[in-house]
């Protein structure tokens, strides 16, 4: 009898050694890679940038793309720069380190555009010049990760590693304010002091126009003697100070001043644990831009969707007759009322309202409104949408303009699509650099309604559409 073992079904595909080729970077994806095509098919190469040719080898192969990593650089591109950061090859931020800003901003308005005519069939009637702020030191809140080495016990500090979940240790981040070079130092200091740091899982920070907090995120009570010590670290470079457990918000001792910022001469106080928007040059020609392409007028009526505490409201109640604000948290509504008080303005009306819900918005979208401002999360808004614009059968009544603050490319192109459908052309858009560095895209859109009649678009009723 044979001993020969019996093989069933075909025998094992051989693994083919990849072999490494060159390639011509057409233009930057959406995540920040190298788009080219090899043999009629797209790939994607990590690092590469458009103008460039490189050779490269691929790594993971999928039906209609693959994934390659660079090898090296034959034709480097004239906006290729050295990265200004040493962790720039290790961390999972500022990923686009490597081209210059202005660079940055041209390729990421191209991809945009590019995906609004693929997935929408749009094309806007004019693109304004991005909005951009100084490329390093622009950051006012961050989340700074906290972990400890097992071997040696040594507390890291720092931020997710690139493609990880992991902790980096990082001795210095460029995109905070330069008072703040040395905290991850003295925040690894300070937490080897401390016997149950692991506790400790993260630490938020934010920054107001003169002052700034630092609050950790703790899973069990710290001792006195700990606490002692975090209060020290946050005097030291004059921040308050916040411990957060799951069911409270405990301020450490000293925390004097005020955490606020200004904006078109109305001052907004905010807390620990509220948005901000990260960069506030951005905000503040963000805001600018706004009020000039919604042409706010004395008699306009105005609707602002995803309002927080009040960063659009109160600086376009200035120009108008009233502002009605919609927004899903209760702290955020409480605060943008204080806000309002604190600066006498009368005419913004902030409403908590559940957003993803049809039925408790009916009451506010049977008004008319001339203009509304829309700053939705990053799945979008294509619901809230359709019940905003079929609420009301007279055609008239619809706004004359939508301003659409979109965090997410891929949002925009739907809820965009959508718009379109409903009767509304695309008549501005720009970019903004709000995370200069990074992949991450913000857009402004400005909407206005087309002579075409609008689309009967049915909406759906108590269906979910936020993903919080």
């Amino acid at each position: 009898m044979s001993r020969n073992k019996i093989q069933f079904g075909r025998p094992p595909k051989k693994q083919q050694k990849a072999t490494a080729f060159s390639v011509k970077i057409d233009n930057l994806s959406l995540e920040g890679c190298g788009v080219a095509k090899h043999d009629g098919k797209t790939i994607f190469v990590e690092g590469a940038i458009p103008g460039e040719t490189v050779v490269v080898k691929i790594d993971q192969r999928h039906k209609n793309y693959d994934e390659a990593s660079l090898i090296s650089i034959e034709t480097l591109s004239q906006n290729r720069i050295d990265p200004n950061c040493e962790h720039f090859n290790h961390c999972g931020g500022c990923q686009l380190q490597h081209i210059a800003p202005l660079a940055q901003l041209e390729y990421k308005q191209q991809a945009v555009l590019s995906l609004l005519l693929r997935e929408a069939k749009i094309k806007p009637n004019k693109i304004t010049d991005a909005l951009f702020s100084a490329p390093y030191h622009y950051r006012r809140t961050a989340r700074i990760g906290v972990n400890k080495h097992r071997q040696t016990n040594t507390p890291i500090v720092g931020f997710r590693r690139k493609n990880s979940s992991k902790i980096l240790q990082v001795s210095q981040c460029n995109i905070l304010p330069k008072p703040l070079s040395s905290l991850f130092d003295k925040l690894r200091e300070c937490l080897a002091k401390i016997d149950n740091a692991k506790a400790i899982t993260h630490i938020e920070y934010l920054q107001g126009d003169t002052k700034g907090a630092l609050t950790f995120r703790c899973m069990e009570p710290l001792a006195p003697a700990a606490i002692a010590l975090l209060n020290t670290l946050v005097n030291a470079f004059n921040l308050q100070g916040f411990i957060r457990y799951d069911h409270s918000l405990v301020p450490l001792a000293d925390n004097n001043g005020e955490l606020s910022y200004a904006i078109n001469n109305i001052n907004l106080t905010f807390g620990s644990g509220n948005f901000l928007q990260v960069n506030a040059q951005i905000n503040q020609q963000m805001i600018d831009r706004a009020i000039q392409w919604l042409a706010l007028e004395a008699d306009d009526q105005v609707l602002d969707l995803f309002s927080g505490l009040g960063n659009f409201s109160l600086p376009m109640a200035k120009h108008v007759c009233k502002v009605t604000a919609l927004e899903g948290s209760e702290a955020m509504v409480t605060l943008a009322c204080e806000n309002a008080a604190l600066n006498s303005i009368e005419n913004c009306e902030f409403h908590l309202a559940d957003l993803t819900k049809d039925e408790p918005l009916r009451p506010f979208f049977e008004h008319h409104y001339t203009k509304v401002l829309l700053d939705p999360p990053r799945s979008g808004a294509t619901e809230l949408i359709k019940n905003l614009l079929s609420s009301s059968a007279n055609l008239s009544l619809q706004p004359h303009r939508i301003l659409y603050v979109a965090c997410d490319p891929l949002s925009l192109a739907k809820d965009a699509k959508l718009l379109k459908e409903l009767g509304y052309e695309m008549a501005n858009f720009c970019v903004m650099d709000m995370f200069p560095n990074t992949v991450h895209i913000e857009t402004m859109a400005l909407f206005k309604k087309a002579a075409t009649p609008l689309k009967k678009v049915k909406a759906k009723k108590n269906k979910s559409l936020f993903a919080h």
